[in-house]
């Protein structure tokens, strides 16, 4: 009984392993892009940005993005996901100190977001 439990604690652990994922942190701030670690919140990039372009994140298949937007007043920022196969998906996102995720499971997608603006669009 004992040999069953341990191999179904091993086939437990390597599907756990297997189907894990890395989470990909991004802060948007005016004039900055920032990569961190999500684990240990760990800057591992910072390059300037200029505020009037938009910005494209790629999040592989295995990955889920940590997206946090953080503008200094309430601003909002048009948020595009588009997957592999072409399907995307619109959204206007309060950008004054949010953080969103992309969904996991669907594949390789891409991630744009827009420059900051002080309304949302009707």
């Amino acid at each position: 009984m004992n040999k069953r439990l341990a191999l179904l604690f091993g086939i437990i652990a390597f599907n756990v392993n297997v189907n894990a994922q890395d989470t990909i942190c991004v802060m948007v701030t005016p004039d900055e892009l920032i990569t961190f670690n999500y684990q240990t919140s760990e800057v591992i990039n910072r390059q300037p940005q200029n505020a009037f372009l938009p910005i494209t994140i790629h999040v592989e298949d295995t990955e889920v993005l940590c997206l946090h937007l953080l503008d200094e007043k309430r601003r909002f920022r048009d948020v595009t996901t588009i997957w592999e196969d072409g399907d995307h998906f619109h959204d206007t996102l309060e950008s004054k100190d949010d953080v969103y995720y992309t969904p996991h499971g669907f594949g390789g997608l891409d991630v744009e977001v827009s420059e900051a603006r002080r309304r949302k669009k009707e």
